[in-house]
């Protein structure tokens, strides 16, 4: 089962243009919240702002609290014809996001570029002349650009912050305006690098982290940074055939022995729930890295399929997840570090083994995308069942949308 066979096509479900959210609601607790019961599947609709009462005392969440970059940068080309440059990711002075974003004048980045006729060594700037750039490379829509601007001294960020736009998904159509600066934020967001929210996080409001607190749950993050191929369709008739994106992500010492004690008490423990398809891909990603350095791999990426391959070996049955994250903090500390960087490629299909979170809190995903085939891994066929339920009884779809709780299938999980 190295590679999984799967149609496409299985994972298509009609969705009317009218259910797909285009703004938030005026309160981000006031969202849907739809709750799986696992034993019978039985479904309850609620309110996200219930819960701190949904989930038992002593649960740990784990949240994704990467911030989205005004990533969006109207330009124009030197004939005056209007252009802009959407940046991915950093190449220089250094590929963490953050690091780049501190920064002065001048940097390199990865970026799109919208607009006709651009070429390389093709000069673009902002209309004020703020902000230059030269084109150093370019493939179809895909170029990697030089940045500099005015004042130098000033970090990239902080110019962001003054000239770039919040980069909202394709299916809203429309432009962001003022208040998506904040909305299309979690609240806790704090590492500047994504170019798409980690939505599943949207609904949180100070009320329910109070009420969180207030039963003795704990939250811990992590830090994966979305990149624009989150939106990619997978086009291809069989998913193996699919390419899926790579993404960056770090976490904490603290943050991993968090984990490793919250799994060693399984299965007596209170569940550990992942916030978002970016959480759980992440702790995915970090158990297989620390599996394998359990026996003697030193890894800091993970490739789409390998996991796979892995899992036929029999690791997973070998090595739990808490001695995987235990290793993982036992490595950092051995090299006097308190962060762990990698990059994960991971793509979760049905036929995948998970090993870490209990309860998966997410929003509801395109058709045919690799996040409602993560769903469809984590709930098995039952999921068609929650997509319908949501669709008859008014829940709002995608980033701006409802949310869902959902504990794992029977043939999900080992």
């Amino acid at each position: 089962m190295a590679i999984p066979v799967i149609n496409t096509q299985d994972f298509l479900y009609d969705l009317p243009a009218d259910r797909i959210a285009q703004h938030p609601l005026a309160n981000r607790h006031d969202s849907k919240l739809l709750v799986a019961e696992p034993s019978s599947l039985t479904i309850h609709d609620r309110k996200f702002a219930d819960l701190p009462e949904v989930l038992p005392r002593d649960a740990l969440i784990v949240m994704n609290d990467s911030r989205v970059l005004p990533a969006r940068i109207p330009v124009f080309k030197a004939t005056g014809g209007a252009a802009e440059i959407f940046l991915l990711s950093p190449v220089e002075p250094s590929t963490n996001p953050a690091l780049s974003l501190q920064a002065g004048s001048p940097g390199v980045w990865n970026c799109l570029i919208g607009g006709k006729k651009i070429n390389t060594k093709d000069a673009l700037s902002t209309v004020d002349g703020r902000i230059r750039a030269e084109v150093l490379s370019k493939d179809r829509n895909e170029a990697t650009v030089r940045l500099e601007w005015s004042p130098p001294s000033m970090p990239l960020g902080s110019i962001l912050e003054e000239i770039g736009k919040i980069p909202l998904p394709p299916y809203m159509r429309r432009e962001a305006d003022a208040s998506d600066n904040d909305r299309y934020q979690t609240i806790y967001g704090q590492v500047a690098g994504s170019v798409a929210a980690p939505t599943a996080g949207l609904h949180f409001s100070d009320q329910v982290l109070d009420g969180l607190a207030k039963k003795l749950i704990q939250t811990q993050k992590l830090t994966l940074h979305v990149g624009a191929g989150t939106f990619k369709p997978v086009e291809a008739e069989e998913v193996a055939a699919h390419t899926m994106h790579s993404e960056r992500f770090e976490v904490g010492i603290g943050f991993l022995r968090a984990v490793a004690e919250q799994l060693k008490a399984r299965p007596q423990r209170p569940p550990l729930v992942a916030v978002g398809t970016t959480s759980i891909r992440t702790l995915e990603s970090l158990y297989w890295i620390g599996a394998q350095a359990c026996e003697g791999a030193d890894l800091s990426s993970l490739d789409q399929w390998s996991a796979y391959s892995l899992m036929d070996s029999g690791l997973d049955r070998r090595v739990s997840a808490a001695q995987a994250f235990t290793k993982l903090a036992e490595k950092l500390e051995l090299s006097q570090s308190d962060r762990l960087v990698a990059t994960t490629s991971l793509m979760i299909v049905p036929g995948y083994r998970f090993q870490t979170a209990d309860l998966l809190l997410t929003n509801f995903h395109q058709p045919q995308s690799s996040l409602i085939l993560l769903v469809a891994a984590w709930m098995g066929p039952n999921w068609r069942k929650i997509y319908t339920h949501a669709l008859s009884n008014h829940y709002r779809f995608l980033s701006y949308g409802d949310s869902s709780l959902l504990a794992p299938g029977a043939t999900s999980r080992i």
